[in-house]
């Protein structure tokens, strides 16, 4: 069975291009250079030296994230690799948080985008 060869092209080197073409590519790396920067902002975020020099400011996102009633029943504890611990007095309040979970951290995130908080983490104090 014989088959047209309409689309193809046919392409034709010269010796040089042709060995040329046989050198392997360097492979580009998995691992790039990073910048100082954002390793020493990486550093900062995940030992949390950021919350512990800006308590007020934090304090501050989180009233304006939950309100003055729930900010009143709860106490931030600090940022540590992406979660903010945050204390309450009960079940309810917990309950409340969680449900609104989601809300509280775009508004966190929004005001706080150094903090890197990524989570919450609710705990009932006892």
């Amino acid at each position: 069975m014989f088959f047209p060869l309409r689309d193809v092209k046919i392409c034709v080197m010269d010796d040089e291009e042709y060995y040329l073409s046989q050198i392997p590519k360097p492979q580009p790396t998995r691992l790039g250079a990073t910048k100082i920067a954002t390793l020493l902002q990486r550093v900062i975020q995940q030992r949390g030296y950021a919350a512990v020099q800006s308590a007020d400011v934090l304090k501050e996102a989180w009233v304006s994230a939950v309100g003055d009633e729930l900010s009143g029943q709860t106490r931030l504890g600090k940022v540590s690799r992406g979660a903010l611990q945050v204390f309450v007095p009960n079940h309810v309040v917990k309950t409340e948080l969680d449900f609104r979970v989601k809300e509280i951290l775009r508004i966190l995130q929004d005001r706080l985008p150094d903090f890197g908080i990524q989570r919450l983490t609710v705990r009932v104090e006892r």
